[in-house]
Formats: structure tokens, C-alpha cells, sequence
């Protein structure tokens, strides 16, 4: 059977004389891409129904926050032999419709200490929390031996706001500039295209341009300021302290402002930032000392703040230390800071409060010299 025309076809546009309108929308949903990682050390030994931590996305005056959460025996008698991985978002105001209505995706990703990736799976459809990854315990212990440490990877994906512009809007959208530049200088490093300086080291070589190193470091626009000197007259500059990869990692900040937030980095790249005076690199890699502190490392990481001038981070290792010092004063970073860099033992001892140094005495702290020299058991 023939359909019945009804006169009026859907795909033809509707014409008004000799002229027709034609209009066109779009729509961009933004997103802001939110990272974090959580180490648990001495996994096994947790006693409690659940470990919790949070994490924070500012957006102007409003923080968006999430609550991830660690269940070492399951959360329910039918499922404590697996451990579970819970994510929530935590609403401030929940009759506030601007808060409740968000819309994000996210996952888990599980390391061992020695940074392998630990399968888990996803519930399809969690009724208590908004993401839900599990293993069972009997596989995962095996899998974090011998250092009995786990981090928790979350990665949230934000869809923070929908922008629908049209062809009848007064202005078109404008490009995020500071976004586009450092895209760009980022791809002249790359291309290097018309470089006119090079950088080598260990086993590589990275053409530069003059321009940006220097207005990017202080030492880099003293050294390419006189042209009497060796690395202007051969316009190579040979770098022996520095590794490439590090070297690359800090080129690249110097060119478009991006910081790879990676711990197995950030001890180098703060002490190549320190050399070529990157005051924000450094902070940068501060931030990230700092998040991963732990007693067996925070005596090499007060040593780094001190000898670099590292103020944040050293203030924070030697706060670690006082909240515990039998167990870092156990370590060979102690001995290491007590043999070689007494001065600075003298310092921390001194930064205990008064309440401690009145209830054990700094001269009864685990590893720390008498007069005699000798080391109180």
C-alpha cells in the first residue's frame, strides 16, 4: 500500500518565497579530567571495616568532591573474602540541584609496589556506591608481596558544563588561548622547527630555541646573553648532570607549562629545576615529594629539601619525622643523616615541640648520637 502524501515532505527545507534560512547550532559538553593516587602501606595488617580518602576539583567558588573507600573484608557477610573499591560523590547540599546534577565517568586502576597493574573487576551495577571495582583477597596478597603495599589509581572524567552556541549568537566561542599557545610552543619543540641552539646529553641531543630558554630561566638567558661565550660561539651546551629523559621532561614544562605529575621523576626534575632556577617545575615536584612521603624515604626527602632549598617539602618530611620517630629513626636514611649531616639531626631534634621534648627528651630519640657518639638503644 502507497503511503498517502500529505503534501509536506520532512526533508525538504521550508521556503518562503525566493529566500530560505538556514541555521546551524553546536553543542560542546566540557570536561575536566581529575587524577589521583592513593598508597596503603602494611595492607594486610588493616583492621578497620574501611579505609576512606577524598578528593577535591575546584571550580571557581565550588569544590567538587569524591569519597573513595577501601574495604579490606568486603562490605556485607556474603562477599568478605574479596576486597572492594568504592567510589561516591559527596554532596554538600543535597536538595541543591546545581550540585546533584553532574554527570562523570570513572574507574580504578590497582598497582603493587613494584608499579604492575593488578586485574580487577567492575560491578555492573553497584546499589550503594557509584563505581564499584572488587578482587578476592586470597588473589590480591599474593600479588603485593613482599612489601605489602597497594595504590589506588582513580581517574574522573567531570562533564562540568554544556555550552550550545548558534550561527545567531553575537559572538562566535572563543578558543581557550593559554591552552592553544602551549599546544603550539609545545609543537615548535617537537618539530624543532627553526631551532637555533642544542642541548646535549647523556646519549641525546634536543634542538632549542634561544628565545625561550631564556625568557624561561634566569641561567640559561645569563648564559646565552654574551656572545664571547663557548656555548653561544658554538651554539651547543653540554649537559653531564642531567639525564635525557629528565632533560626532556623539564624542555618540555619550559615550552608549554605541562607537568607530568610522576613520583620516579620528580626527585631529578626538582633538582634540575633547582640548577636552571624553574621556581614553579620545582614546586611542582615538591607537590608531588610531598604526596608520596613515607618513613622509609622521608630522610632522603628532608636531605633533598635542605641541600636544594626546598622549604615545603622539607618542612613537610621533617614534620613526618616527628609524628614518627621510632620507626624512621630505624631506617638507614637515619644512619645515613646522622653520619654524614649532623647539623641537620641538630635541626630536626630542635623542631620538636616542647610537650614532646619534655615527655621523651631529645637525647632518648632512637638513633640519635649521644655525646659520646654513640646511638641510644
Amino acid at each position: 500500500m502507497e503511503p498517502e502524501d500529505s503534501g509536506i515532505s520532512s526533508l525538504e527545507p521550508a521556503v518562503a518565497g525566493n529566500s530560505s534560512i538556514i541555521a546551524s547550532s553546536e553543542t560542546e559538553i566540557k570536561v575536566e579530567y581529575l587524577r589521583h593516587s592513593w598508597t596503603v602501606r602494611n595492607f594486610s595488617h588493616c583492621y578497620q571495616e574501611y579505609l576512606e580518602n577524598y578528593v577535591h576539583l575546584n571550580r571557581g567558588d565550588e569544590t567538587l568532591v569524591w569519597s573513595i573507600k577501601i574495604y579490606p573484608k568486603g562490605n556485607g557477610e556474603n562477599n568478605k573474602d574479596f576486597v572492594f573499591l568504592c567510589l561516591n560523590r559527596v554532596v554538600s547540599n543535597p536538595t541543591g540541584a546545581k550540585n546533584n546534577k553532574l554527570g562523570f565517568r570513572s574507574k580504578f586502576l590497582l598497582r603493587s609496589a613494584e608499579n604492575k597493574e593488578i586485574e580487577m573487576r567492575v560491578h555492573p551495577n553497584p546499589s550503594h556506591s557509584d563505581y564499584v571495582s572488587y578482587i578476592k583477597r586470597d588473589v590480591l596478597f599474593p600479588l603485593i608481596q613482599p612489601h605489602d603495599s597497594i595504590t589506588v589509581f582513580v581517574e574522573i572524567d567531570v562533564a562540568v558544563e554544556t555550552i550550545t552556541t548558534s550561527s545567531h549568537d553575537s559572538l562566535p566561542s572563543v578558543t581557550n588561548s593559554e591552552k592553544e599557545l602551549s599546544k603550539n610552543l609545545l609543537s615548535l619543540f617537537d618539530n624543532e622547527q627553526h631551532s637555533d641552539f642544542t642541548i646535549k646529553t647523556k646519549g641525546k641531543e634536543f634542538r632549542v630555541h634561544k628565545a625561550i630558554l631564556s625568557a624561561r630561566s634566569p641561567v640559561f638567558s645569563a648564559m646565552l646573553e654574551h656572545e664571547n661565550t663557548e656555548e653561544v660561539r658554538s651554539g651547543i651546551v653540554n649537559v653531564t648532570d642531567i639525564d635525557s629523559d629528565v632533560m626532556k621532561a623539564m624542555l618540555m614544562f619550559m615550552y608549554s607549562g605541562h607537568y607530568n605529575d610522576d613520583i620516579d621523576f620528580a626527585e631529578s626534575l626538582l633538582i634540575a629545576a633547582d640548577k636552571y632556577r624553574l621556581e614553579d617545575l620545582k614546586q611542582h615536584c615538591e607537590k608531588t615529594l610531598i604526596n608520596n612521603i613515607n618513613a622509609e624515604n622521608v630522610c632522603q626527602l628532608v636531605l633533598l629539601g635542605d641541600i636544594y632549598s626546598a622549604k615545603n617539602l622539607r618542612e613537610r618530611a621533617i614534620t613526618m619525622i616527628q609524628k614518627n620517630p621510632t620507626q624512621v629513626t630505624k631506617t638507614e636514611g637515619w644512619d645515613s643523616i646522622v653520619t654524614e649531616h649532623p647539623q641537620l639531626v641538630t635541626e630536626i631534634i630542635r623542631s620538636f615541640d616542647k610537650h614532646l621534648s619534655s615527655t621523651i627528651g631529645p637525647e632518648k630519640i632512637p638513633g640519635v648520637p649521644t655525646r659520646s657518639g654513640t646511638p641510644q638503644m
